[in-house]
């Protein structure tokens, strides 16, 4: 019995030791080494492949120990909202300190309040309001003394690098002031490595921009990694089932009614990669629609936005769910749990080579790039203000920027260079990456999104101040009255899509192109938040009606 005891105790020792004793070896990390931390809304498999190059390099090139401590509350609206928060704490300390003043709700809206930018004449690292004269301003000089002292100040939330996600999450992030093109003595960031490597930053290595879509900022607040288009991943087998012989190649598919529970969406107010999905969606309505019917200007974006919105409508009516997390998408697809999805390239791309056939054949999980419907974006990093180790935050972005670190976005696992555990199959941003002697390691050799992006001209000026509103939009219509929607939807389609009913379901008075303009995209940029939420109150109310009403009618 005693033997049978100290026999179990040493297999439960060996099963709690075994993970540890047999890590790889460098993922063996001194409790003495530095330590970079990284918010990210990037995968498990980014993380870990980056986590170790960059722990080997840092080793092999500078001698050093380092480990990178990965911070992923959500998306990048998540993170937006998390970094927001956390400043807007460290700032009410440091107004309190500097001013001896109330933060009030005014102050707490003006600290990141882009408007409120002195000129840049004025800015003195390190400047103070006076607390006298500042007693008695009126609530507009305390907002800009406000925006000043922030942004001359040095403050931080513990987090050195902003990694992953969406231009737009990006750009408003440094205008915010949280991210930051140097750090405090102008040494390290972003823009001290443009200037140490401006070979990197010429149009023929990383360009400034492609197709319209921004891939770094003027001032270096941020740069992007790596690129990324959106898409359709879609299950052959689910697709048979459902009698859907051609797989879905344009955004427009999705609203076939055959789809009607099987099409898996993302949250776009959780994911900024969601929206900028949605978002190519209107603007390939836009283009379509001013090619057809010879439209221009304003009067073209108008109508391809309305149009949008009415497929827009249809595709939520079909979908099973809108998920927080856009990596479930892909997965669900993949189980087939939802027949197609709109997801980035890298996810679909990645459920491709997991389930692909030993023996060559076609995957049951495939994706698809909507023909003329989708710009190639960048996936960026940024320094966060206040960065800890802005020195250690340099050297990752001079490596993720580099050859080196570039290879690991799109070379096949056990590549020299490459991924050692997961194949990233993801297009890295470096145009002179794309060579016949990389193509021989790549896991898409075919791939070169510098040729295959160029048919589709993303325009910034048509949807770019909307992104907001468009998030705003869907949850209204979509999302909040999702169960109503379906209802309503499953009800048209089994009375066989009668033209008054679909009228009434397609009518997007509510959020048109006018609406968006002059009244919903308004509400968003001003600083009444109660009136925002009794907006998007009513506005949910309007829909839900609606569907209930076309539910009852034509239900049987």
């Amino acid at each position: 019995m005693l033997r049978r005891l100290v026999l179990v105790a040493l297999l439960l020792a060996v099963v709690l030791v075994a993970p540890f004793a047999l890590r790889p070896r460098e993922e063996r990390v001194s409790e003495r080494a530095e330590r970079l931390v990284v918010i990210t809304p990037h995968n498990e498999s980014i993380q870990a492949e980056f986590g170790r190059a960059f722990r080997v390099h840092m080793r092999e090139a500078h001698g050093r120990e380092v480990v990178i401590d990965w911070r992923q509350p959500g998306g990048t609206s998540e993170i937006a909202r998390f970094l927001r928060s956390e400043f807007a704490t460290r700032f009410e300390s440091l107004w309190r300190e500097r001013t001896g003043l109330a933060f009030d709700l005014g102050i707490r809206d003006a600290f990141a309040d882009a408007k409120l930018d002195p000129p840049a004449a004025t800015t003195q690292q390190g400047w103070a309001p006076d607390p006298t004269l500042l007693s008695r301003a009126d609530p507009e000089e305390k907002a800009r003394a406000a925006r000043r002292l922030f942004l001359e100040s040095s403050i931080g939330v513990g987090i050195d690098l902003f990694f992953g996600g969406g231009a737009y999450d990006f750009e408003r992030q440094a205008a915010a002031g949280v991210l930051v093109a140097r750090d405090a003595d102008g040494s390290h960031g972003p823009g001290a490595l443009a200037e140490e490597r401006p070979d990197w930053f010429a149009d023929d290595v990383m360009p400034e921009s492609f197709s319209g879509e921004p891939f770094r900022d003027p001032e270096f607040r941020w740069v992007g990694t790596v690129l990324s288009a959106f898409g359709i991943c879609y299950n052959r087998d689910v697709l048979a089932r459902l009698g859907i012989d051609e797989p879905p190649s344009a955004w427009i598919d999705l609203q076939d009614p055959r789809y009607l529970g099987q099409i898996a969406l993302a949250d776009p107010t959780k994911s900024g990669s969601a929206t900028k999905a949605f978002e190519m969606l209107v603007q390939e309505r836009i283009q379509s629609l001013a090619r057809e019917r010879g439209l221009e200007g304003d009067e073209a974006v108008a109508a391809g936005w309305d149009e949008a919105m009415r497929l827009i409508l249809r595709i939520g009516a079909n979908s099973r769910y809108f998920t927080d997390a856009a990596a479930k998408v892909p997965r669900d697809v993949a189980m087939g749990d939802a027949a197609a999805g709109m997801c980035i390239d890298f996810y679909g791309r990645t459920y491709m080579e997991m389930l692909a056939p030993a023996d060559g054949s076609e995957a049951r999980v495939g994706f698809a790039m909507p023909r003329g419907g989708t710009s190639i974006g960048a996936d960026p990093v940024g320094m966060v203000r206040g960065a800890p180790s802005p020195e250690l935050a340099h050297r990752f972005v001079e490596f993720v920027l580099s050859p080196e670190g570039q290879r690991l976005w799109n070379y096949r696992v056990g590549a020299p260079g490459g991924p050692v555990r997961h194949a990233l199959r993801r297009p890295p941003i470096r145009r002179d990456f794309y060579t016949s002697a990389n193509a021989r390691h790549m896991t898409d050799p075919g791939l070169d999104p510098y040729r295959d992006g160029a048919a589709f001209v993303y325009h910034p000026e048509w949807t770019g101040s909307l992104f907001s509103a468009l998030r705003f939009a869907i949850r209204a219509a979509c999302m909040d009255p999702h169960d109503e929607q379906r209802a309503a939807w499953t009800a048209l389609v089994a009375a066989g899509l009668p033209a008054e009913g679909l009228a009434r379901f397609e009518d997007v008075a509510p959020i048109s192109y006018r609406t968006v303009v002059e009244e919903i995209a308004p509400a968003l940029r001003g600083a009444d938040k109660i009136a925002q939420v009794r907006l998007a109150r009513e506005l949910s109310e309007t829909f839900r009606e609606r569907y209930l009403g076309i539910a009852r009618d034509y239900g049987r």
